[in-house]
């Protein structure tokens, strides 16, 4: 699994990366963006059931969690208002407790295909709809204190996200209050046997600057 992750890390840089350049390789306007958020995570149908018969120990509830991403689009003016690009975010858990105590760590990452369309006409002004497309790792951790070590359970899958909100531009920058919905599926063995699916996803709120 530590191949894999370090193969979706490789091609997410890969992917911030040569998107930009591409774009400005052939003079089309290039909007880049960075933020930070907060989200609720949400669990689908079985996930609770399945991440207590991997990491044992009690039941938990999922928690709140912190949003760190960052995208490029692609933007032309004869598009009028929409972009196309790439988008990555990681989502970093704020622990729980379990039933009996013990600690639980939620965290998951995405890359991917991204398209934001605003209502005004023009990029970067005004209510905009976004929607994205991809995959992405999420881990799970149980502190188990009696003998001070973690317990993990990984998962690869897809994620479908929905945005929506609302940029005021600057002189050479915009800010972005967004409002978010994720729903993600996906596949980890658990105990060494066999493919389980958790099914996940959030309700978050993103800040975001545009240059």
């Amino acid at each position: 699994m530590l191949t894999m992750k370090n193969y979706l890390i490789g091609l997410t840089l890969a992917f911030a990366v040569s998107s930009p350049l591409a774009a400005q390789t052939q003079k089309l306007p290039v909007y880049g963006e960075i933020g930070l958020g907060v989200g609720q995570t949400l669990f689908g149908s079985g996930t609770r059931a399945s991440l207590q018969r991997a990491l044992g120990g009690s039941g938990f509830d999922p928690g709140t969690g912190n949003n760190v991403m960052m995208g490029f689009y692609v933007a032309p003016e004869n598009w009028h208002g929409l972009g196309v690009g790439s988008r990555i975010r990681g989502t970093f858990g704020a622990p729980v407790k379990g039933d009996a105590g013990d600690q639980y760590i939620f965290n998951y990452y995405n890359l991917a295909l991204s398209a934001k369309y605003y209502v005004s006409g023009q990029f970067n002004r005004g209510f905009y709809g976004r929607g994205s497309f991809g995959f992405g790792q999420f881990t799970t951790k149980r502190l188990i204190e009696s003998s001070n070590i973690f317990a993990h359970q990984y998962a690869i899958g897809t994620s479908v996200m929905l945005g929506a909100g609302y940029t005021v531009p600057f002189r050479r920058t915009a800010l972005s209050l967004e409002g978010e919905w994720e729903s993600a599926s996906r596949n980890g063995t658990v105990n060494g046997v066999g493919d389980v699916r958790f099914r996940s996803g959030q309700l978050g709120v993103n800040l975001i600057l545009s240059y």
